[in-house]
């Protein structure tokens, strides 16, 4: 018999495998896994290693991909080099019609303005806030859920932080002072902040 000739083996059924392995990543919680990194690791992060804006864009047009290891970090070779940003502008546009609210900053650089598009939502898209972060790993998590529930959890968060203090409403036409995660590539930058705050000398 086959019960006989397995012996003392124990017989699991497969859903009862799956859920054994889930079982980890079902208990995850990721927003209390960025309340323990935010203020001790995130910000920290953003305020030594944020780059320039000009600076950066200056360095990705001589040379991206020397640009992104030197300054960026990806997961995996496929995926395009997110930055940690720092850039300072007017607001010349707010729009704040759906929940995917974006404050437009237009910095002056070397090649002339370029507008920054600052996701404050409370719906931020995108991945580029985890992805900028050089120690969050997708190694270190169970499963892709759990990367992707950490990605949502630390846009959740920024989004929270910079509205705490920068109120959109009363945004336009004041000068800013922003610290995000971008993607750089195209004219138009759209970048996930996570400080946004009046310029030093700015017009209040």
């Amino acid at each position: 018999m086959v019960a006989a000739a397995l012996g003392g083996c124990k017989v699991v059924a497969n859903a009862d495998l799956k859920a054994a392995k889930s079982k980890s990543a079902d208990e995850f919680d990721a927003n209390g896994y960025v309340d323990k990194i935010w203020a001790s690791k995130v910000l920290p992060d953003f305020k030594g290693r944020a780059m320039e804006l000009d600076t950066l864009l200056t360095d990705v047009a001589k040379d991206p991909d020397k640009a992104g290891q030197v300054h960026g970090h990806r997961e995996g070779d496929g995926n395009p080099w997110t930055y940690e940003v720092k850039g300072e502008g007017k607001v010349v546009a707010v729009d704040t019609a759906s929940r995917h609210a974006i404050v437009s900053v237009e910095s002056q650089t070397a090649s002339g303005p370029r507008k920054v598009d600052l996701q404050i939502g409370p719906v931020v898209f995108g991945t580029m806030l985890r992805d900028a972060l050089p120690f969050i790993k997708f190694g270190d998590f169970v499963n892709q859920i759990q990367y992707a529930q950490v990605s949502r959890a630390l846009n959740d968060r920024a989004s929270k932080s910079v509205r705490e203090s920068f109120d959109p409403a009363d945004a336009m036409g004041k000068s800013v002072v922003f610290y995000a995660a971008a993607v750089l590539g195209s004219d138009t930058i759209t970048a996930t902040p996570v400080i946004v705050e009046p310029a030093k000398g700015g017009k209040t």
